[in-house]
């Protein structure tokens, strides 16, 4: 009995919607999650490769054996680095190079290109087999003694060979302005050189990488341990530029996969508000004969816990398929394996399929149950007002808790639920405007025997009117969203550094840089210790953690009268903009160091206390690959301090302009950051490979939502076609008539849904993703008319049938 009752109900068209629904869900939820959880464990690895390990414990004093007896014994795999500035000289010529002296197991992630000339590209090394008297050294290095790889150089108490050319190190991404060439050489060969004494210099590194529970936990057993000379870095950090761009992907597959997540949602309340006036006259005649409540509540509560498995079994097997198809022209892209996903997405799949089940679905179904077998009877189905607010809330909630759910970001989920809800009213208030001016239409333009104004009309714009905004609004991420940002790494972003330009080669280098068709911005670079706030003397020992590492060391400070165009002021106003000399300070370091508007800051530079008010706060724009500084102050402030000069230049890959420069230049050192810009190219990339397979699956749910929508008219489409029928109504009337409502409603749909979707879009590309607005008109056509034929052809295709149906087989229905 019970079963018979499960497979006719598995025949109504509501329910297999449903399920198509909860099922489409899921499948957008872990195709999405399983594939960003693999995507997401490459951009780690690709991060951490430039941070040098998953944790970095730093120091400027040689670190505790203890310290790697213990990662050891957690399963953790080591490498030690420890780099300091010593003089290399070969023949009479000798020069300051930065020496870095790694163990054997270095490099823990990623590779270390190397050439043999300085003409050749470089090769990449997962591993340095090389003898104990071997060394490594940048172009530069080679340069500036003007010798060729293969070279013998004295260092300290040895003699080495420098026989192949550093083109890029994997943890580079994490190294700090360097004023001297790199040279690396075997630890092993270090005491040797007799340079490293108590009294150098030295960065001391333990480079970590394994398990992440293990690293958190080693960690957490090392953090009470350090040392005011110790410090640990993580991912938090790494690389400005690569962190922004990580978290930036991070929300563009976050926001893509919930705009799928509520178009399913959207449908699955349309279908179980459908559902529940189909079984309306079931639950009666149950009532009647005497079935209690309970009864057929575990009744319905079995229909929905069937069609939720099924769909969370047939949705993740699907989900899963999806992903590794997604992941097929990404690693081919890229040629690089993505890790495998781990199994977390599974349960983020029914997550999200019980709160849709529960939010959108149990409450629509209670109400029908409530309702006494009278009033069922009688056609009274009005529920009341309560009934209705609970409902409303239990939908909101589900769409906050998914949200949060698919985001993890408490920010982004409230802005998306303000803008649905937003969305929803101005679709409500449309709909009841059409409804108000629509008599006044009918009587203007009689032969185009528009419908009579009913309360399906706002409702039908009010449902496409959010499923194409839904898919508007993804189409605008997945191309405006992902074009503007690619805009902010352009083709011919710098990828070269040069730093330790002395002012008495200013002119000169200019006029070389013009003689070589090279555009280049300098700025002056200040080293300055920050030693008082509000002339209180800074004690590190007051400050967290991160400000103590900031204050720990000396700030670059430069100087410009005009504003980067890779900074934006947010607080107090730029010194162009007022009378008064100061400091602008960035963002995240005036919040780590509890720095305000109007703040004194003492410098210690060289020996003089330079006294500077803080007059604004910027927010900087890392992943720029310009030069960007904590600390900025007017030129004049900086006038008749120490100072070098710091610019950035883009080069051809086999531009022979650097070799040249440092022949003609050589103080100057040359830092190739094309490395890590092309991390964040590919990181862009692979976000919108992802973003372009999601968007397939947000089409699905809309479809589903369209056809959910005609679903739930279907009982009072037959109804009016049956009337019509018997007034003697023919069928191209009635074709023609069900054309222009649906397309007319498409259209008005479409065309408000696109003004939507700009909007929002240009809020969220604002205020999520700092990016510029920009007015994409070509959107709201496209939306129109894709609104109308949309709209239109699924509208007409679904009730074509009831035109073909006689009256009376209309009305049996």
């Amino acid at each position: 009995m019970i079963m018979k009752r499960w497979v006719r109900h598995w025949r109504i068209a509501e329910v297999r919607l449903l399920f198509l629904a909860l099922m489409v869900s899921v499948v957008a939820v872990t195709s999405v999650s399983f594939f960003a959880d693999r995507a997401n464990q490459a951009m780690l690895q690709q991060v951490t490769q430039l941070m040098g390990g998953d944790l970095v414990v730093r120091s400027s004093r040689p670190i505790p054996d203890a310290y790697r007896t213990e990662a050891s014994q957690r399963g953790l795999k080591l490498a030690d680095v420890i780099s300091f500035p010593s003089v290399v000289s070969v023949d009479d010529s000798s020069k300051l190079a930065r020496i870095i002296a790694v163990s054997e197991q270095y490099p823990l992630q990623g590779t270390v290109k190397l050439s043999e000339s300085l003409d050749s590209n470089g090769v990449a090394h997962e591993q340095l087999h090389w003898n104990k008297s071997e060394a490594f050294a940048e172009p530069q290095l080679f340069a500036s003694l003007e010798v060729e790889p293969g070279v013998k150089l004295q260092l300290g108490n040895s003699l080495i060979t420098a026989h192949r050319v550093i083109r890029q190190l994997p943890d580079q991404g994490a190294v700090s302005f360097q004023f001297a060439p790199r040279l690396l050489i075997p630890l092993e060969l270090l005491p040797e050189t007799g340079l490293l004494t108590p009294a150098s210099r030295a960065q001391f590194q333990l480079q970590i990488i394994g398990d992440k529970q293990a690293i958190k936990d080693y960690q957490a057993w090392l953090k009470p341990k350090l040392s005011t000379a110790e410090r640990i870095q993580t991912l938090d950090d790494g690389s400005p530029s690569i962190n922004q761009a990580f978290e930036r992907g991070q929300r563009f597959l976050g926001i893509t996969s919930l705009i799928s997540v509520i178009l399913a949602g959207a449908a699955i309340a349309l279908s179980s508000l459908s559902l529940n006036r189909r079984e309306t006259s079931t639950v009666a005649v149950l009532k009647t004969i005497g079935a209690s409540r309970r009864s057929i509540i575990k009744h319905y509560a079995g229909l929905l816990f069937s069609v939720l498995i099924f769909a969370v079994v047939l949705g993740s097997l699907i989900g899963y398929a999806i992903q590794a198809l997604m992941a097929i022209p990404i690693q081919a892209y890229f040629q690089q394996i993505l890790p495998q996903p781990s199994l977390w997405p599974l349960l983020t799949g029914f997550l999200t399929a019980l709160i849709m089940t529960a939010g959108f679905s149990v409450p629509q179904i209670a109400s029908l149950i409530k309702f006494p077998p009278v009033k069922i009877l009688q056609g009274d189905l009005s529920s009341a007002p309560a009934s209705r607010l609970l409902a409303g809330l239990s939908i909101i909630l589900a769409l906050l808790l998914l949200m949060w759910l698919q985001t993890g970001d408490m920010k982004i989920s409230l802005f998306l639920m303000v803008a649905v809800l937003a969305v929803l009213g101005v679709f409500w208030l449309i709909g009841n405007l059409i409804l108000t001016g629509l008599p006044y239409v009918r009587r203007k333009f009689p032969r185009l025997d528009l419908p009579k104004p009913n309360k399906r009309i706002a409702f039908l714009v009010t449902i496409f009117g959010v499923g194409l905004f839904s898919m508007l609004l993804l189409t605008t991420l997945r191309t405006d969203l992902i074009e503007r940002w690619e805009a902010t790494i352009p083709e011919k972003a710098p990828n070269h550094f040069l730093i330790n330009i002395q002012p008495s080669e200013l002119q000169r280098l200019q006029d070389f840089f013009t003689q070589h068709d090279i555009d280049a911005s300098l700025y002056p670079m200040t080293r300055g210790r920050l030693v008082a706030i509000n002339d209180k003397p800074v004690l590190i020992d007051n400050f967290q953690m991160r400000a103590q590492r900031l204050l720990s060391r000396e700030f670059n400070l430069s100087a410009t009268d005009v504003l980067p165009s890779s900074n934006k002021v947010v607080a107090g106003e730029w010194f162009a903009d007022s009378d008064s000399t100061g400091i602008s300070m960035e963002q995240d370091i005036a919040e780590t160091l509890g720095l305000a508007l109007h703040d004194q800051l003492n410098f210690d530079i060289a020996g003089e206390i330079v006294s500077l008010r803080i007059n604004s706060i910027r927010e900087v724009r890392w992943d720029s690959m310009q030069p960007n500084f904590f600390a900025l102050t007017d030129k004049q402030t900086l006038e008749n301090l120490p100072r070098t000069f710091i610019t950035s230049i883009y080069l051809d890959k086999n531009s022979t302009f650097i070799s040249t420069m440092l022949r003609e230049f050589p103080t100057i050192t040359d830092i190739d950051i094309s490395a890590l810009t092309q991390q964040v190219k590919d990181l862009i990339n692979k976000v919108t490979f992802a973003v372009q397979a999601i968007f397939s699956l947000s089409l699905i749910a809309g479809i589903v939502v369209l056809l959910a929508a005609l679903q739930s008219q279907k009982a009072e489409r037959r109804k009016e076609m049956a009337v019509y029928k018997a007034i003697g109504a023919s069928k191209a009337h009635l074709r023609n008539k069900l054309l222009i409502e649906f397309a007319s409603i498409g259209a008005i749909a479409g065309f408000i849904a696109s003004i939507m979707a700009l909007l929002i879009g240009n809020i969220a590309a604002f205020y999520l993703f700092d990016l510029a607005p920009e007015l994409n008109l070509l959107i709201v056509f496209l939306g129109t008319l894709g609104g109308m034929l949309l709209v239109g052809i699924a509208g007409y295709a679904n009730m074509r049938k009831l035109i073909d149906t006689t009256p009376i087989a209309l009305l049996q229905e």
